[in-house]
């Protein structure tokens, strides 16, 4: 891979890189290279291998696990919409 200038600090940054690791200027979006959308970021094949990981381990995982992770997850969908209010 390429290295490129960061357009904010001029540090030598990969191609590939979402944001440069100095400064955090993002660097993917400004060309709509390797980085590209969010929706793109999930379609990518490392990220769908890794949603199915994340499933594989739910289904797989006893009983208890599942139910404190989904009361867990609840919990947190309140604190986040309360907090938004």
């Amino acid at each position: 891979m390429a290295l490129i200038s960061c357009p904010a600090c001029a540090r030598q940054v990969s191609e590939a890189a979402v944001a440069c690791p100095n400064c955090g200027h993002p660097i993917a979006g400004e060309r709509g290279g390797a980085g590209g959308t969010f929706k793109q970021a999930l379609t990518r094949p490392e990220a769908v291998k890794s949603g199915f990981t994340v499933l594989g381990v739910f289904v797989a995982a006893p009983w208890i696990a599942r139910v404190l992770a989904v009361v867990a997850f609840v919990i947190l969908a309140i604190v986040v919409v309360v907090n938004k209010s």
